[in-house]
């Protein structure tokens, strides 16, 4: 059964990664300053983006989720919504 969002947001940040490791279906990526910023869609129908720093080699404690594809404009020319089986 997939996580909803907001038992996901419930979670502590390291259960939050795995699962998004577990769950997470890789669209994209972006950069922003010197974070890596990988976007996944979650099984439960959200996304979430998370955070990498390549310079130190550290996932950050941090990520955003969000369920509306209006958030996904920075992402526009690479992620196609008609390929996503969204609710």
């Amino acid at each position: 059964m997939p996580t909803s969002h907001h038992a996901f947001r419930a979670l502590p940040f390291d259960q939050q990664a795995q699962l998004v490791w577990d769950e997470g279906r890789h669209l994209a990526t972006r950069y922003e300053e010197v974070d890596t910023v990988a976007l996944y869609h979650m099984e439960g129908g959200f996304f979430v983006e998370l955070f990498y720093n390549p310079i130190d080699n550290v996932l950050q404690e941090r990520l955003i989720t969000f369920v509306s594809t209006a958030l996904l404009e920075s992402y526009a020319s690479v992620v196609n919504l008609d390929d996503l089986k969204l609710e």
